[in-house]
């Protein structure tokens, strides 16, 4: 409030975030429709269920997805990213959107998608499979449902012992469309809990540093992104830092390193160094968020561009290149022109989900911004679609 307009973020369908210690708002993706839930796997991509529009999407960083109504805030988006999903249910109206990472479940549970249909009274479940450089969500069970027409399970989350708590609107209308029928006096919440789980009792906030830096191996996420956030509230430490540097090193998992990293980050840990000898890891997974950590703020070393620009042209991994198609568009425009050649070299990526329209928007202001450069861009470009809206940009008044 009282900001003024220069300051001010347009925003009228997407997903944005806020980071409390800078007090700095954003748009993190564009588009969707009434995204009432999101979620995070084991490696840290980002989902979200929508209404209306199809359910199931992959939120990358700098994406524009398909909307309900109303146009891009860019004119020059041309297309837009589609659902992820390889199926449809009957009806369009979900919230709730939990990866289970508790821990406790069975295996089979591990990593997968949960969101409340709230027409059908269900808790649907869904297989994250990899696509490309992205996920695709398959069909698995209906893991819930209810014989009662009033349950509206709205959302579900995993707890500190691993099971999940379902909160349950509870009422006749499910639908916006009949207004003033709505009960707001009643309400329930559930827990589906696994046989021979036992309840715990914790407080985090007794924990010594030491101890939230081991939490980032615990089998319940709950504790590793409570323990993360923790660190980064109590501040950069050298022993924390040193602490989660080993770990990045020594531990074998990539999800445990990954952990490691992001931790890592949140204290101000990840240095050039660190970032310049992760970017060497055979993991690819590591080395895509080494370049999105590092181009949070728009501000990469010299080193780092150096490093971005080739792996844009060599790395094998198409996960690497959506991370920095992603990374470039916070990037100047003088700084994205090697990262935007090397990633329109891959023929192989024209069919990819992702990486076209990724690339047309870290290109497009570059593109209206240097004419000859945008020429040269087009005429060496391996990706048809990108070929088309550059030369489409470049006719725009």
């Amino acid at each position: 409030p009282g900001a003024p307009d220069t300051e001010r973020v347009k925003l009228n369908a997407g997903v944005w975030r806020y980071h409390p210690g800078k007090k700095k708002f954003e748009l993190y993706a564009e588009g969707g429709s009434n995204q009432w839930g999101a979620d995070w796997n084991d490696r840290g991509q980002m989902f979200f269920a929508a209404c209306v529009i199809p359910h199931m999407w992959q939120a990358v960083q700098g994406g524009r997805y398909q909307r309900q109504a109303g146009q891009h805030g860019n004119r020059h988006t041309y297309a837009d990213l589609k659902t992820i999903a390889d199926f449809e249910y009957e009806k369009r109206a979900y919230c709730g959107a939990m990866i289970y990472l508790g821990g406790t479940w069975p295996a089979e549970f591990h990593d997968t998608f949960f969101c409340g249909d709230i027409h059908m009274n269900k808790l649907r479940c869904e297989k994250l499979v990899r696509a490309g450089s992205g996920m695709k969500s398959e069909r698995k069970m209906d893991f819930l449902a209810s014989p009662d027409a009033w349950y509206r399970g709205l959302s579900a989350q995993y707890g500190p012992d691993g099971n999940v708590v379902i909160n349950d609107w509870y009422d006749k209308v499910p639908c916006h469309q009949q207004r003033n029928f709505t009960d707001r006096t009643n309400g329930r919440i559930y827990k589906i809990v696994h046989e021979g789980a036992k309840a715990v009792g914790v407080d985090l906030a007794k924990a010594t540093d030491a101890e939230l830096v081991q939490m980032q191996l615990h089998a319940n996420d709950w504790y590793v992104r409570h323990a993360r956030r923790m660190l980064a509230e109590r501040g950069a430490k050298p022993e924390v830092q040193a602490a989660l540097q080993k770990m990045l090193r020594d531990n074998p998992d990539e999800t445990r390193k990954l952990r490691a990293l992001w931790a890592l980050h949140g204290v101000g840990g990840l240095d050039e160094a660190t970032a310049l000898e992760t970017l060497k890891s055979p993991l690819e997974y590591l080395r895509a968020w080494v370049i999105q950590l590092r181009c949070e703020d728009g501000t990469p070393t010299a080193a780092e561009l150096v490093e971005f620009a080739k792996m844009a042209r060599a790395d094998a991994s198409p996960v690497v290149r959506l991370y920095l198609a992603s990374a470039a568009q916070r990037l100047p425009i003088p700084q994205r022109w090697p990262i935007l050649e090397g990633l329109a070299s891959h023929a192989e990526d024209a069919t990819d989900h992702n990486l076209p329209l990724m690339l047309w928007y870290a290109a497009e202001p570059a593109v209206a911004a240097d004419p000859v450069k945008a020429a040269e861009l087009l005429a060496n470009c391996k990706i048809p679609k990108v070929q088309e809206f550059i030369a489409r940009r470049m006719a725009a008044k």
